[in-house]
């Protein structure tokens, strides 16, 4: 009879361990957690938990996309919408339509207009807060700090430097958070290759074939008459410049960018026009329009208003001989920006450059690693004239 009740309460022992919630006896203890440590852009050492659920994201959503896959915005808890929204207004457009989780995503104001919310940011509870290189000053060390002492990583990337080491560094940032180091590798292996072909391909080119190039931006304007921002020897167009070997005119008057100069511009007299185009969110601008979804007839339409608009053009070179060119300012930044760098060299240089195909190479990375985004949209093109 002992034995009897001594087996009976083992048997109950045994059944109240098997019937207990799965998840508190497979819930890992403190010190097994996951975490991995990287240096991000400004140097700074961070250890992050892993796997990543929640996190802020501020802007370079293709580059995101691109490394993490189209589902990726479900892990964005946080966003600065501003910072998209009001300078790529197609593509947020596009991510609100298909994207996965992104209307889900919670705004926290943004650096730009001075409203960025860290209390709410804190109250969302991120795992992770990943901010962009350039809203370290406006954000500034106390709130880093603030988020930092209840436990929330920070960590910073910029794609806005476009130098290959800082595409690298912060794509590599990217896919070890997300856990796609792979993925992040493969986009580095293409870019790095496209890049070293076309730095040997120009620079078999003479001295005395080089072209001379003007690079402008402009928005924030309502009218084209207006000139708009260029770029120095390390803006990013002017980056651009170097990497297909043409000669910015403006390349030791600016440093980064600064107000372009018609009187340098008409003295210089450059063979080539390259205007930055897009689609910015101002209700009262006007620009060349580029990018997702733009017909091409928008983007000659576009050109031909500014060149009439400019007092003086009809006098230059580069538009007597139509070499005025749209290029889209939103592949800058990215991991395909190297098809940007490609069209400029193919356009200046096309006896050296017959074998680059940088539209076609653009529609195939779209396809490939943004595919929820249209391929088939006017990302470049050469002014065909007035009519």
């Amino acid at each position: 009879m002992k034995k009897f009740k001594l087996f009976s309460l083992l048997l109950a022992m045994v059944l109240l361990v098997a019937c207990q919630p799965k998840q508190a006896a497979d819930a890992p203890q403190d010190g097994d957690k996951k975490t991995v440590t990287i240096t991000d852009v400004r140097g700074r050492e961070v250890t992050i938990p892993q796997p990543i659920e929640r996190a802020y994201y501020p802007y370079y959503y293709e580059n995101l996309m691109a490394v993490g896959g189209e589902d990726i915005f479900e892990k964005i808890v946080a966003t600065s919408a501003y910072d998209t929204e009001n300078y790529s207004k197609t593509f947020w457009n596009i991510l609100k339509e298909k994207a996965k989780g992104f209307n889900d995503i919670q705004d926290v104001g943004s650096t730009f207009q001075d409203n960025f919310d860290v209390e709410k940011l804190i109250s969302l509870k991120p795992d992770v807060v990943i901010l962009a290189n350039y809203q370290y000053e406006a954000i500034g060390e106390n709130q880093i700090k603030a988020m930092e002492d209840v436990g929330i990583p920070v960590v910073f990337i910029d794609f806005t430097d476009l130098t290959e080491e800082a595409h690298y560094k912060s794509l590599t940032i990217l896919g070890q958070i997300f856990g796609q180091e792979e993925r992040a590798q493969e986009l580095m292996d293409n870019y790095k290759e496209k890049m070293q072909r076309l730095r040997d391909t120009v620079a078999k080119i003479p001295e005395n074939e080089l072209k001379t190039g003007y690079f402008e931006l402009r928005f924030n304007s309502p009218s084209f008459k207006e000139y708009g921002m260029t770029y120095g020897r390390n803006g990013m167009m002017g980056y651009m410049a170097q990497a297909a070997n043409v000669k910015n005119i403006f390349h030791d008057v600016y440093d980064d960018s600064g107000d372009a100069n018609p009187e340098l511009l008409f003295s210089k007299n450059p063979d080539l026009i390259f205007l930055d185009g897009g689609n910015f969110g101002g209700a009262n601008t006007v620009f060349i329009q580029t990018g997702f979804t733009v017909d091409p007839k928008d983007t000659q339409k576009t050109l031909s208003e500014l060149v009439q608009a400019r007092e003086g053009w009809q006098e230059l070179k580069a538009v007597q001989n139509k070499n005025v060119y749209a290029v889209d300012n939103d592949i800058m930044r990215t991991m395909r920006d190297y098809v940007l760098a490609e069209y400029i060299a193919k356009v200046a240089y096309p006896d050296y450059c017959k074998d680059f195909e940088p539209e076609k190479e653009n529609r195939e990375f779209i396809e490939k690693y943004l595919p929820i985004m249209p391929a088939d949209s006017c990302f470049f093109a050469q002014w065909e004239g007035l009519k």
